[in-house]
């Protein structure tokens, strides 16, 4: 059940409706039920079923385990083995072919007559998402953040609540578990708030993501076609597809929370505004960042290996170098695990995952020998053009990376990149070349327009965010003046979104992890 159908938005509003109607206390079954509908909607299967089992149960007999034996040996022994049940069905269900495919190119390397065949697995929508909640879950009962859940139907509703499924944010059961189980009264603003970013999501993927996505289907599924200018273009147009669709798409779910009274944490603060890839990290997927630092990332460093290798190479290159090594392979080792969460192929692990580390290490490395040349030459580093070509190469450097995100193999992204840095001017100066790829972009000018338009109107909507939240300001106004801007909204998206034959409008990019 796809974010943008019909379907989900009258499943939404039964839900929402039967949710106030009931008393209080058994809101959360009919969230747990609804959540249940949700998971088992595209794909009602016995192997589905039993992948929710599995997960389930030993999370749910695990974590009381753990917190029966908090602080000892035999809790640690139960973390241990909960987390590998549900890393043990994650690595079945998405990376098996990533395997297959590794032991295939050996395999052709030493000229061994065997192949593996590859094989389909039925999984369970959001795999990525509930596999890692879960695993948070174990690991803060054990940390003592937590106490485990005694009502089984109720750690279900944690680990399957509908709107996270697709797309996120991370959530943590000791900051929102609470919130899953209390009963909630209507509340007018809180729906209108929600209303409104619904709808504000909705345009971003129906209006903008689509448009981008067909100009960026045309360009990379049809290379030879295209030169130089509209493959850097079909770069840009990808990065801006991935924010748009990824960002709309939280926006429609934490809509449909804030409605129903449940806030869960914010997944975007401006990115495209950074001045820094790691800053640009820290407000883009930050549930994703904080979860992988608290669970992956800090415990490395303080791990018993770390701390031997700090010592040794304080010794060997001296403090200051010495420290920084083992937090470089920490960081190397989380965003490996990034790259892999994304996807089960190696051009998830380089375009989300090495290439991102890289950005970081060149940047924390070469940072003083940067402020140095800007002295030397006099560059002001204050002023709004310096911040502005750091904010571009920035999302530049960024785009290149997610190259290898969108390409179907590592081959497709070195040609992409083959044919970005080509640079042929007689595409230029012939007038029917030039026509013939205008004709084959996939969008005519009335798509250019409304996207032209619509992308000058989020800006302008991320700059107001900078300073204020637009919904907040939106309900300080006039009953009257609120809904016309609503019905402004709904009637954008019905005459302007993308539907119909050829278009795949409800295609989260990020539904598949």
């Amino acid at each position: 059940m796809n974010l943008t159908t019909l379907t989900f938005l009258v499943f939404c509003f039964i839900t929402i409706l039967i949710y106030f109607v009931i008393p209080k206390k058994f809101q959360w079954v009919v969230l747990l039920i609804s959540s249940i509908i949700f998971l088992f909607y595209d794909n009602l299967h016995i192997s589905t079923v039993i992948q929710a089992l599995l997960i389930l149960i030993p999370s749910y007999i695990i974590g009381i385990q753990i917190e029966k034996n908090s602080n000892t040996k035999k809790g640690k022994i139960f973390l241990i083995a909960g987390t590998l049940i549900i890393l043990a069905q994650l690595f079945y269900l998405k990376y098996t072919n990533l395997f297959l495919a590794t032991f295939n190119h050996i395999f052709n390397l030493f000229k061994i007559d065997y192949q593996f065949d590859f094989v389909y697995r039925n999984s369970l929508i959001g795999i990525s998402y509930y596999s890692l909640i879960m695993i948070s879950y174990l690991v803060d009962i054990y940390r003592g953040t937590c106490n485990a859940q005694k009502n089984i139907f109720k750690c279900a509703l944690f680990m399957s609540y509908f709107p996270i499924l697709t797309s996120g944010p991370f959530i943590r059961y000791g900051s929102v578990g609470k919130e899953l189980y209390e009963g909630h009264k209507f509340n007018y603003d809180r729906m209108v708030r929600g209303l409104v970013r619904i709808l504000w999501g909705v345009f971003k993927i129906l209006v903008i993501s689509q448009r981008l996505g067909m100009f960026v289907d045309s360009v990379y599924g049809n290379l030879e076609l295209f030169n130089f200018i509209f493959t850097f273009a079909a770069m840009i147009a990808f990065t801006l597809q991935l924010y748009t669709n990824f960002s709309g798409s939280i926006d429609v779910i934490m809509g449909i929370s804030e409605i129903i009274g449940i806030k869960l944490p914010e997944n975007f603060t401006l990115p495209f505004f950074s001045k820094t890839v790691t800053e640009l990290w820290r407000n883009w997927h930050i549930t994703l960042g904080a979860w992988l630092k608290d669970y992956i990332f800090y415990p490395l460093l303080k791990s018993d290996f770390m701390q031997k290798l700090n010592k040794k190479c304080q010794k060997r290159f001296g403090k200051k170098v010495g420290k920084k090594i083992p937090m470089y392979l920490s960081m190397l080792i989380m965003w490996i695990i990034i790259g892999a969460w994304h996807g089960g192929a190696y051009t998830f692990i380089i375009g989300s995952g090495i290439l991102q580390f890289v950005y970081m290490f060149l940047e924390d490395t070469l940072g003083q020998i940067s402020d140095k040349i800007n002295k030397k030459l006099g560059i002001r580093k204050d002023v709004f053009s310096y911040k502005l070509y750091q904010v571009i190469r920035t999302f530049l450097l960024f785009s290149f990376a997610m190259i290898f995100f969108r390409a179907s193999s590592l081959t497709n992204a070195f040609e992409i990149i083959k044919n970005i840095f080509i640079i042929n001017l007689g595409t230029l100066m012939n007038k029917d070349a030039l026509l013939n790829m205008i004709t084959n972009m996939g969008l005519d000018i009335y798509d250019f327009a409304i996207l032209f338009v619509s992308l000058i109107i989020l800006f302008i909507m991320q700059l107001l965010a900078r300073k204020r939240d637009v919904r907040e300001k939106l309900l300080e106004q006039n009953i009257i003046f609120r809904w016309v801007i609503l019905y402004i909204l709904i009637f954008t998206i019905i005459i302007f979104g993308c539907y119909g034959a050829g278009y795949d409008a409800t295609a989260f990019i990020y539904r598949q992890f």
